[in-house]
């Protein structure tokens, strides 16, 4: 009796915590705060973002929103990285909300049961260490500034994002691709084929469905000035003798003196 008595203990425990546990998952699974594409590692938006703008990630009750808070001078075309990728249905999905809301002239017909499904671009900063010189550069010394303040500001270093067929058979047909800044904080994609200037896309003629953002990790230098040398996806990642604190980076100092 006592055996019967403790194996229907437990397993009426066991079922107790198992419906709570279902019970949970189908809450957040509701909610829908934030969606990530797993493939691609990035957060998705309805928001028209644009590739090196400063912010910070906001949650709010049903979703998340990128809080644009400054947008750094390019002086110099920083090098970007191009890749098509075929649409699946979470990406798709993601799209005709973005779709929505920035550009309804940008169709993507998608079928999942067809073999050949359409594809999206992913642009990536290539050329990090121009990206950096920049941020520590003189005409973006309040943006330093900032970024030292607010540890948890981040800045865009990838998208992704549907052009109309026009611009993506030039943006494809590029042998490099730069970003630029065209007129007072208005960025584009320049386009080059060898060594000449082919084609501009404003930002403004894409729709963005999904981003990813890095960190800054900090340094000072031989004239006790804090520097950015190095930006990374993860907090953690910062390397050795670098902090995502400018503080830490501070403190450090201080200590070794």
């Amino acid at each position: 009796k006592t055996m019967l008595y403790l194996f229907s203990f437990f397993k009426n425990n066991l079922l107790l915590k198992s419906r709570h546990v279902v019970l949970w998952c189908v809450i957040f699974s509701s909610c829908g705060t934030i969606q990530q594409l797993q493939e691609e590692s990035q957060t998705t938006t309805t928001q028209p973002l644009v590739l090196g703008n400063i912010g910070s990630d906001k949650d709010f009750l049903l979703q998340k929103e990128y809080k644009n808070v400054a947008l750094p001078t390019y002086n110099n075309p920083i090098k970007l990285s191009v890749t098509q990728i075929h649409f699946n249905k979470s990406t798709y999905k993601a799209f005709l909300k973005a779709k929505a809301l920035q550009s309804p002239n940008i169709n993507v017909k998608y079928i999942d049961s067809l073999k050949n499904k359409p594809q999206y671009i992913k642009l990536q900063i290539a050329d990090k260490i121009e990206l950096i010189a920049a941020l520590n550069a003189k005409q973006n010394i309040k943006i330093k500034d900032y970024l030292s303040l607010t540890p948890y500001t981040n800045i865009i270093t990838s998208l992704s994002l549907v052009l109309n067929k026009q611009d993506t058979d030039k943006l494809m047909a590029a042998e490099s691709v730069f970003l630029v800044e065209k007129g007072l904080k208005t960025y584009s994609l320049q386009l080059y084929t060898n060594g000449k200037k082919t084609a501009q896309i404003p930002f403004n003629d894409t729709v963005v469905f999904a981003y990813k953002t890095s960190h800054c990790c900090w340094q000072e230098n031989r004239r006790h000035h804090l520097n950015i040398v190095d930006l990374v996806t993860s907090f953690n990642d910062c390397p050795n003798n670098t902090y995502r604190n400018s503080n830490r980076a501070k403190e450090k100092d201080k200590l070794f003196k």
